[in-house]
């Protein structure tokens, strides 16, 4: 043994300076240090379950409504009475459902503040008589109806050749209008049919793509965000299914609930789920700024959203 080794030994010793748990703790942070950076791991799932539990509790409330007044009279009573202060008219020839409500509630119906129109209403109402309901009438239209006293009454149009009558829909009576003056000039009414055409509702449709398509594409050249890969990570995929599931069930159950003709509640939904989308994307891909596009999408769906309502 020379005498720098002699004297290295008595230095640092010829027994290892680490343990061996020491060793491993390094070699274990030296892996973690090196392993490429995984986003979005599951340490942290307020986004999924707070998406669950905000969707869950829109469905078990519903879309608000206002309570209405109890029916204490006739709308004969009534239109005698009372002016009609918000008239709301859509067309429904389901005798099980009624589709109309307060102004502003309801996708595709005709609103009527107090005026000629209603005063129209209010004539017709006046001369009605309470009958017994006959098979011979069908259901065309649907009435919500707010009087002066603030209460509010839904009412089924029924037509039978020329003539017409009411169902008030919370007491099942049944009313005829005996008039043919009234009949006439209520038959000549405004009424505002919706035909469907079908080749502008797909113009309209190639539109809304080709213009999500271009924002998409400006979005993505603006700040610089790859289309590929897709995903960033393993979990990535998984949040995505998650959300696209909740999509599903929730526009599923608005569509068989029958709130999907609430403008309010539809509002609702699409902020919900935009906001979803936008967090699951940020998470996961913030650093390629990939939430800026579920951004994008959202003020697009609100865009298209607000435009339908209007062209209906």
């Amino acid at each position: 043994m020379t005498s720098f080794k002699k004297k290295l030994n008595e230095e640092i010793g010829e027994a290892p300076r680490f343990t061996k748990v020491l060793q491993e703790r390094i070699v274990h942070r030296a892996e973690q240090h090196h392993r490429p950076k995984q986003y979005g791991g599951w340490q942290y799932p307020t986004i999924i379950v707070g998406a669950i539990v905000t969707l869950l509790f829109l469905i078990a409330v519903g879309p608000l409504q206002r309570t209405e007044y109890a029916q204490h009279a006739s709308i004969v009573e009534l239109a005698q009475n009372e002016e009609i202060q918000q008239l709301s008219i859509v067309q429904n020839w389901d005798e099980d459902s009624f589709n109309a409500g307060r102004i502003g509630w309801i996708i595709g119906q005709q609103e009527y503040l107090k005026g000629a129109d209603t005063k129209l209403l209010e004539s017709i109402l006046q001369k009605a008589v309470v009958a017994q309901k006959s098979d011979d009438y069908y259901v065309v239209r649907d009435f919500w109806i707010e009087f002066g006293n603030g209460q509010a009454v839904k009412l089924k149009m029924l037509k039978n050749n020329e003539q017409i009558a009411f169902l008030d829909v919370k007491t099942n009576q049944f009313y005829k209008i005996n008039d043919e003056e009234a009949v006439s000039a209520f038959t000549d009414f405004n009424f505002r049919d919706v035909d469907f055409n079908f080749i502008a509702f797909l113009i309209w449709i190639g539109v809304i793509m080709l213009v999500g398509w271009v924002a998409d594409r400006a979005v993505r050249w603006k700040f610089n965000i790859p289309k590929e890969p897709k995903y960033v990570s393993d979990n990535h995929p998984r949040a995505v299914f998650i959300f696209k599931f909740i999509n599903f069930i929730a526009f599923a159950t608005f569509s068989l609930k029958g709130w999907i003709i609430y403008i309010a509640a539809d509002f609702t939904l699409i902020f919900i789920l935009a906001l979803i989308n936008t967090a699951i994307e940020y998470y996961f891909g913030r650093h390629e700024k990939r939430h800026y596009l579920a951004l994008t999408t959202m003020i697009f769906s609100f865009i298209v959203f607000i435009a339908f309502v209007i062209w209906v």
